[in-house]
Formats: C-alpha cells, sequence, structure tokens
C-alpha cells in the first residue's frame, strides 16, 4: 500500500493553504491602509490626539483646582478656531509647565521617525521632558509614545521603564499614570 502519494498531496494543499492565507492577510492589511485617503487618516489622527489634549486639559484643571498647582499651565500649539486639535507634521502638539515648583516642561512633540507599530498613522507622539532654557542644562527624558491606528484607537509605548503607565486603557488612564508617576517621582 502507497501512502507517500496522498500523503505528499496533503502537505502540498497544506503548504498552498498557508501561503494563501498570508497573502490575504497582507493584502488585507495594504486595502485597509490604502482605503482611507490623506483627508480621512488626518481626520482620524485628529480625532485620536484631540482625544488626548481634552483629557489632559481635563486633568489640569482637576489639578489647578486643589490649589496645590497654582504655576500649571498645559499650552496647546495646535489649536484650530473651533478649539479642537489641528493635523501637524512636526513641531510640538502640548506643553505642560509648572507641574512642580522649577521642574521642567513636558513636552508632547510630533516624532519624524516611523511609527512604533505598523498599523499606526504617521506622525506619533513622543512626551519627554526638556529643561527650561533659564535652568541647569539637563538632559531631555523621553517617557512614551502615543500614537493613532488605522481604527482611530489612541496606543502608547513605554519609552521610561520608570514610569507606572499601564500597557493599555483608556487615555484618560494612561495620563492620570502617567503624571501620578511624575509627581510621586523623587
Amino acid at each position: 500500500m502507497d501512502t507517500t502519494q496522498p500523503l505528499v498531496k496533503w502537505a502540498r494543499q497544506m503548504a498552498d493553504t498557508i501561503q494563501h492565507k498570508a497573502r490575504a492577510k497582507e493584502q488585507r492589511h495594504q486595502s485597509q491602509s490604502a482605503l482611507l485617503t490623506q483627508a480621512q487618516a488626518e481626520l482620524l489622527w485628529v480625532q485620536g490626539m484631540d482625544q488626548v489634549v481634552q483629557t489632559l486639559d481635563v486633568l489640569v484643571q482637576a489639578l489647578k483646582c486643589t490649589g496645590q498647582f497654582p504655576q500649571l499651565t498645559l499650552l496647546s500649539h495646535a489649536r484650530s478656531p473651533q478649539g479642537t486639535t489641528t493635523y501637524m507634521r512636526r513641531g510640538t502638539l502640548l506643553t505642560l509647565k509648572g507641574l512642580e515648583r522649577e521642574s521642567p516642561s513636558i513636552e508632547f512633540e510630533i516624532d519624524p521617525a516611523p511609527p512604533f507599530r505598523p498599523d499606526l498613522l504617521a506622525p506619533t507622539v513622543r512626551v519627554i521632558t526638556k529643561p527650561d532654557t533659564h535652568q541647569l542644562m539637563g538632559a531631555r527624558q523621553e517617557h512614551f509614545c502615543c500614537g493613532v491606528s488605522l481604527e482611530g484607537a489612541v496606543v502608547w509605548q513605554l519609552l521610561n521603564p520608570s514610569l507606572e503607565i499601564p500597557p493599555e486603557g483608556s487615555v484618560e488612564e494612561m495620563l492620570r499614570s502617567f503624571l501620578a508617576s511624575l509627581l510621586l517621582t523623587d
């Protein structure tokens, strides 16, 4: 009894099926990103980043209301006349100053590097601490990157392992954890 022929045929079918599935998956990913026009991609990015801006603004206002952060300010460098975030390719999206007395500013910079995941819209935002020019010159410190997926979700990647930021969750949870980590660090 010769069972090698059916076995070889079956193995070839399995290999062909796996190749077909891999090609279909790649085509779905390419067509999904190709289906978005530049305007649609920019709108998704704006909606995601506006969620970050609005959430951080609410958290800053809550901190200011305690009376413990009188010098705390949040400057948005990408506001439209309607009060929403505008699309940016470079520069600084937000600057947070005065979290603590004589503390460096925290900047949400547009990152020119490719996104940290293949399913993210460009550009991503890198969150860094920058010493003020009148302070002693110190190194800038990177905290995390955030971006907007093709589905419109805001995602992030931790760059500073000393921060206690959840790897997933809501934008509010992420920003609360980030601010708490900065405030509770000696």
